[in-house]
């Protein structure tokens, strides 16, 4: 189970940095209030929630495996 959460932190880490790039170079290209810009921030948004859903679901899981 651990190993699995891993792998989706990980997969969440990847994908936010693809929606940073992605955003970024948008923001260059079209400027910061277009909306792909705002799609990707709003998306990139979307990711940052899962990847923290992710860490509080992995320490509340591994504090509960320490009690007796």
């Amino acid at each position: 189970m651990v190993m699995n959460s891993v792998l989706k932190q990980e997969a969440c880490m990847n994908k936010i940095e693809e929606l940073r790039n992605k955003m970024v170079s948008a923001a260059g290209q079209y400027g910061m209030s277009h909306p792909i810009v705002l799609r990707y921030s709003q998306e990139l948004d979307r990711a940052h929630n899962k990847m923290i859903l992710l860490e509080v679901t992995n320490t509340t899981n591994w504090q509960n495996s320490l009690s007796f």
